[in-house]
């Protein structure tokens, strides 16, 4: 079992952290995860100055070659930079969630054909960029661990309340995991529903831990937190896998950012037509 999460927990990780289902319209208002992988690349291009992020205009065979119908919203950035890593966004006629999700598809393209640019140097020139690739991979597998030892931990807490507490946290991960897995089949039901199925996942567990521990209060005496167990977990277990979860995640979310950051500037720096250095005369 060990072997099977450990090999699986890397791609659903990915896929966690970089899914774009989980959003709802309230209101004239749209709710959506505003820090993915696909967000982050996109609040990195519109921070990093403008002349770095346009087409180097030079004959080298190594300019993008993306279509210019994906490089034209980067040319003019206040499209994709409107929205970009925001949580909350008003609703006109023309924003909805696809919308977006698209604009963000497109940094993706652009982005991987720069990186596989940059990739073709050779190990010895990127070495920077394999550091922040392994970085990310080790930092994001590591707050997908947290955060499912920070909901183990918070599920035996709230199984020791008699009060709605205990059920509240059941509502805390099924709502948003019924939300992302009717987007999911709506709009894209061809790709894996990794996120989808942890949500549910998790929020199964919460409900047959909530039952079992109800099921053996009517039987032992004390009520939930002695059927729990000695009482149930201490609240300082609970904020401690919070808080190794939280440290996990930002430093994911800083090294994306660097990564992202890096290939930008590398490719910038490999595809720019440089004067070539000349040799002094020596008269």
């Amino acid at each position: 079992m060990t072997y099977s999460l450990g090999s699986a927990v890397s791609r659903i990780a990915q896929d966690f952290f970089d899914d774009d289902d989980l959003h709802i319209r309230v209101s004239n208002y749209l709710l959506r995860m505003g820090v993915s992988e696909s967000s982050i690349r996109s609040d990195v291009y519109c921070a990093i100055p403008k002349k770095l992020t346009a087409d180097p205009q030079t004959s080298d065979p190594k300019a993008d070659s993306a279509p210019a119908e994906k490089r034209e919203p980067f040319r003019n950035k206040d499209a994709v930079c409107e929205f970009a890593a925001k949580w909350v966004i008003p609703r006109d006629g023309s924003v909805s969630a696809d919308w977006i999700d698209e604009l963000e598809e497109r940094t993706g393209d652009i982005f991987r054909l720069k990186e596989a640019t940059v990739l073709l140097e050779g190990t010895d020139k990127i070495e920077v960029l394999r550091q922040f690739h392994d970085q990310i991979m080790v930092l994001r597998g590591a707050a997908f661990s947290g955060m499912l030892a920070f909901s183990f931990c918070l599920f035996w807490w709230s199984a020791q309340f008699q009060s709605v507490l205990r059920w509240l946290v059941l509502v805390i991960y099924v709502f948003p995991g019924a939300v992302a897995t009717w987007n999911h089949f709506t709009d894209h039901p061809h790709s894996p529903p990794y996120m989808e199925f942890t949500l549910l996942a998790l929020a199964a567990a919460s409900a047959r831990l909530l039952w079992q521990t109800r099921q053996k209060s009517r039987r032992v005496p004390g009520g939930p937190a002695a059927a729990s167990g000695r009482g149930g977990i201490r609240l300082s277990y609970v904020a401690l896998s919070l808080f190794l979860t939280a440290v996990a995640f930002l430093g994911w979310w800083a090294t994306q950012v660097l990564y992202d950051e890096e290939v930008i500037y590398s490719y910038q720096a490999l595809s720019s037509d440089l004067p070539q250095a000349t040799t002094p005369n020596p008269k």
